[in-house]
């Protein structure tokens, strides 16, 4: 895989963070520091994240705990339920923010670090070295460092294997025009070609739409872009030929369950679907197609990472911090990635999990020059609609991508 160089924010670290970067060093380093040593023993510490499912919860407590115990300090790991980012705001309006929270990189991240109530992890000697640029940045804001990335997604083609070779077909397509003709091939009675999501407000129909207009080279921010009418021509053309339901505007997230109970020949969805063991097929993975043969795709990524609760006692924001740096190990995001389906932030750790899951080689080599949403700020709300408006104007109503696309911005 090739990969944009690395960026590293090192930042010389005051004598207030001495213990913390020698914690780290001893973290990272895989050896056990001395928890006298580290000046943070009989600290005890909470850590905060909303991701429910097993065995994501039980490794993260397990990872957390281990890392306490290494660094001599107590910590609570609680998993949040409901609103997570109305509980996130209410605490940092209370000034009552964990120590250590697990942050969504598109939302929550920027909505904290702006007021102010996160520390600058690179001030604390914490640094991206090993991470992809897309990835690393995916924690930053306004330039500084406020949440250490640890795992990643971005999205795929996924194929039923066994139904393209029921139908003579041996390559995943790679442009718009092998797409349009592979999903009429495969549509039948009782499969349909294709599954997209098509449904305003539940978010799913813009993530999976964002890869192929990027792909296509349009501008996000720009709904007039060329690409975009490419984009939106790509899915007039799989509905016009029927491979693509017009009951696609009533599909949200769900979409996937048509693909993997095998009623569909071809979906996007992202890595969490390399860990589920209940689809009943052999299946694959591509890259995004592109209008002409021999284009880079790329794709939309989202991440999520560790931020530390900015704090007037210097010492328990150090030992935070050591808790994240040991808690973001390489070994850690690769029993994470296999398990839990995320695409790990560590370059080292990616290459582990294609190795280990070969289906997600598709995933890791979109990353490097992936979109970060978050760039676009709350922009980015207003855009989403407007790409969902084009979508279902033009694909059920008949009107060309482009009149489709003005007529969304203008709305």
């Amino acid at each position: 895989m090739t990969s944009s160089p690395k960026r590293a924010l090192r930042v010389a670290v005051p004598a207030v963070g001495l213990t913390a970067a020698l914690a780290l060093s001893a973290c990272a380093g895989g050896g056990t520091p001395d928890p006298a040593a580290t000046g943070f023993e009989g600290l005890e510490l909470t850590v905060w994240n909303n991701i429910d499912f097993d065995p994501y919860q039980s490794l993260q407590k397990g990872y957390f705990e281990a890392c306490a115990d290494e660094l001599g300090i107590t910590v609570d790991v609680q998993t949040q339920s409901g609103d997570y980012t109305t509980s996130l705001l209410q605490a940092a309006s209370s000034k009552t923010l964990p120590d250590v929270a697990l942050l969504s990189t598109d939302t929550q991240v920027p909505q904290l670090a702006s007021q102010g109530v996160l520390a600058d992890l690179g001030s604390l000697g914490i640094t991206t070295d090993g991470i992809e640029e897309s990835i690393a940045s995916l924690g930053e804001y306004d330039g500084a460092l406020y949440a250490l990335p640890v795992q990643a997604e971005s999205y795929a083609i996924f194929y039923n294997a066994d139904a393209f070779a029921a139908a003579g077909i041996t390559e995943p397509p790679t442009t718009f025009d092998e797409l349009v003709a592979t999903a009429k091939a495969l549509t039948t009675d009782t499969q349909k070609g294709i599954v997209l999501p098509g449904v305003g407000g539940d978010g799913s129909t813009p993530v999976y739409f964002l890869p192929f207009l990027l792909s296509a080279g349009g501008d996000p921010a720009d709904p007039t872009s060329e690409g975009a009418a490419e984009a939106v021509d790509l899915y007039k053309a799989l509905v016009d030929d029927g491979s693509l339901s017009t009951e696609y505007v009533n599909w949200g997230w769900d979409a996937i369950d048509q693909w993997t109970s095998g009623a569909a020949a071809i979906t996007v969805s992202g890595p969490w679907n390399l860990v589920d063991s209940s689809i009943p097929f052999e299946y694959g993975t591509a890259a995004f197609p592109t209008p002409e043969p021999g284009e880079s795709s790329q794709v939309g990524v989202l991440g999520y990472a560790y931020g530390v609760a900015a704090s007037s006692d210097p010492n328990r924001e150090a030992a935070a911090a050591a808790l994240v740096e040991c808690r973001a190990s390489e070994e850690n995001q690769i029993e994470t990635a296999i398990q839990g389906g995320y695409v790990p932030a560590l370059t080292s750790a990616q290459e582990a999990f294609v190795a280990e899951v070969p289906a997600a080689k598709a995933f890791v080599d979109a990353l490097p020059g992936a979109f970060n949403s978050a760039s676009l700020g709350t922009e980015w709300n207003a855009l989403q609609q407007q790409y969902v408006d084009a979508l279902q104007n033009a694909t059920v109503n008949g009107v060309s991508a482009e009149e489709a696309l003005q007529q969304a911005s203008q709305g």
